[in-house]
């Protein structure tokens, strides 16, 4: 290691480690170290761009959504027949809260 280099330690949960080594070998790099150095390299050069999504979107077994759908379709049937209380008045819906 030449005095230029210096070591950065970043502390991992060891799964994470590990899916990141599998994925930086699958794409050619050699350890999460070769990886990381060109991911700070071509971020620092602008030339990575990316945005954030959550692809790990979890969707409600079928029946849930069939319950959730009944419950949705009582509410509407109470909202329709008057038995549920609106406001057009963020006030009054505090005050309603305060009693509670």
């Amino acid at each position: 290691m030449s005095d230029s280099t210096v070591k950065l330690q970043i502390p991992l949960d060891k799964t994470l480690r590990d899916r990141v080594e599998k994925h930086a070998k699958s794409m050619g790099f050699s350890s999460v170290q070769d990886f990381t150095r060109v991911m700070y390299s071509t971020v620092l050069n602008n030339n990575l761009q990316f945005n954030l999504t959550n692809s790990d979107e979890r969707k409600l077994s079928p029946e849930a959504e069939a319950r959730y759908m009944k419950q949705l379709e009582g509410f509407e049937k109470d909202l329709k027949a008057g038995k549920v209380k609106t406001y057009t008045d963020p006030e009054e819906f505090l005050a309603d809260l305060r009693e509670l």
